[in-house]
């Protein structure tokens, strides 16, 4: 059914582009818009109102070339501002007012770009304020002078007259849309989409989680936990196994910001192969307060002693989820990926873990995928069984006989060269050898050195295949030769 109800007043929104205007002719108004003058645009609607009986009583009208949109970024891993497209606010109050098809086709614009006012006495009142955004504080403000005024009271005018209520209106407003929009949030947060990290750090979120705090984290807190069990599932399943990581260097040397970056580019890649990763980084005590069922887990310069002997284990076993003891209720520590930082050489760090007495240190060792050594160069090294007559131990503290596994002769690699193997140790870990293809691309500024564009390999004839789940990263290296090298443009895998 056609709405013939009679609109005493509304918007028009449109892009300045010809296209949006096809049953215009002369196109020179638009031109004119198109270069930041209005006016011109704005007399010919009128024009062409007036031309068909209906009378205007108030046009007001502006171009918004600065509005801004908020865009979830793959690459960078954060929400970043995208400009709009330019486009015209036009708003029109009639004396005795038509129906939206007459309005339309006096003007030469399709429906659907004409905008009723909503009900209620503060309608029009609110369309004058949205003209500049003034009780939309999160957008671009822009100024009353940008607003020109063709009939009715100057707009200059009006905005000062009746600015201290928009101003009152907005903080309404906002508290409004934040009870609006936090049960999209928590929706968000309960399917996994949404991380504390993006609502913190988009600004439309961030004013929500203000209002409704308690509410988010304990979404948060239910979707971590869920995140956890299903991690758990995963792990008895066979699907994966934790990659642990150990990092050694001296203080300054740059340790946390290698691991960073690892960081990062482990989420990239996850994001690839369909996954969203979230990471936590620990405080050096009460480890696991923060902790909520994050794929990375990052303890940064944690001492040795911040955990039991059991913990430790339990944290690093491959191929097992425990609880954790946390200061309030113990957490379940289902990292998929596990870094550590610290100063001290891994048979020192372990030797200070609570009721540490009388253990074989080798089975912290063997948990550990990589120790790197940073030290001017980047150094590898793999865990490796010790036979009894050929312990021995640089370490006073340590007995000949208290150390089953120690670590092999450390292998020099650049640091790229380093990244991109610890990458494709999780990507094993992970089982992620069977998915669409990809095409993965990371800005050299971003991630890697300036000499690296991207930060995969070609893998065109071959894919990483079952058989290799049980072999060490070097030698799945040494079978693809492609892998060897840190650019990547492509990865051919499946969903695993």
């Amino acid at each position: 059914m056609v709405d013939k109800t009679n609109l005493k007043a509304f918007m028009l929104v449109q892009q300045l582009e010809d296209k949006h205007w096809e049953l215009w002719d002369d196109k020179t108004a638009i031109q004119a818009a198109r270069e930041g003058n209005c006016r011109p645009l704005l007399e010919e609607v009128v024009t062409r109102l007036s031309s068909e009986n209906i009378k205007v009583e108030e046009a007001y009208g502006i171009i918004h070339n600065k509005d801004t949109i908020s865009v979830w970024n793959t690459e960078k891993m954060k929400n970043i501002d995208e400009p709009k497209a330019n486009h015209v606010h036009f708003l029109f109050k009639f004396d005795k007012g038509a129906s939206l098809q007459k309005l339309a086709l006096a003007m030469g614009i399709e429906s659907q770009y004409l905008e009723k006012l909503k009900s209620g006495r503060y309608g029009y009142d609110n369309c004058q304020a949205y003209l500049v955004h003034a009780k939309d504080d999160s957008k671009y403000q822009y100024s009353a002078n940008e607003v020109t005024t063709i009939l009715g009271e100057d707009y200059v005018s009006l905005y000062n007259r009746k600015m201290k209520s928009w101003i009152r209106g907005r903080a309404k407003k906002e508290a409004q849309e934040t009870n609006l929009s936090v049960d999209w949030i928590i929706a968000e947060v309960l399917a996994g989409q949404l991380t504390k990290n993006q609502i913190l750090l988009t600004d439309e979120y961030y004013k929500v989680y203000g209002q409704h705090k308690r509410k988010i984290n304990e979404a948060l807190d239910t979707a971590g936990e869920r995140k956890s069990y299903k991690t758990v599932a995963e792990l008895e399943a066979g699907k994966f196994k934790k990659t642990v990581i150990f990092v050694k260097a001296d203080s300054g040397i740059g340790k946390t910001a290698l691991s960073k970056k690892l960081i990062g580019l482990l989420q990239m890649v996850a994001i690839k192969f369909n996954q969203v990763w979230d990471f936590c980084v620990t405080a050096s005590t009460n480890a696991f307060d923060e902790y909520n069922g994050q794929d990375i887990l990052f303890l940064d310069d944690i001492r040795g002693d911040s955990l039991t002997v059991s913990d430790w284990l339990k944290l690093l076993d491959p191929y097992m989820i425990s609880p954790i003891s946390a200061r309030y209720h113990n957490k379940l520590g289902s990292a998929k990926v596990i870094i550590i930082t610290s100063t001290k050489h891994p048979f020192k760090f372990f030797e200070n873990a609570k009721g540490i007495v009388g253990e074989d240190l080798g089975q912290f060792i063997r948990r550990i995928d990589y120790l790197l050594t940073i030290d001017g160069s980047f150094n590898l090294s793999t865990p490796q069984k010790l036979n009894n007559s050929s312990i021995t131990h640089r370490y006073k503290s340590l007995e000949p006989n208290t150390t089953s596994h120690s670590f092999s002769q450390p292998n020099q690699q650049s640091r790229n060269a380093v990244l991109d193997l610890l990458i494709k140790t999780v990507i094993r870990n992970m089982q992620w050898k069977k998915q669409q293809k990809g095409i993965i691309e990371i800005n050299q500024h971003s991630y890697l050195e300036n000499s690296t564009k991207k930060y995969l390999n070609s893998v065109e004839q071959k894919e990483l295949q079952t058989e290799h789940s049980d072999s060490k990263p070097d030698e799945i290296i040494e079978s693809f030769p492609h892998l060897g090298k840190v650019e990547i443009s492509k990865v051919r895998s499946n969903s695993s």
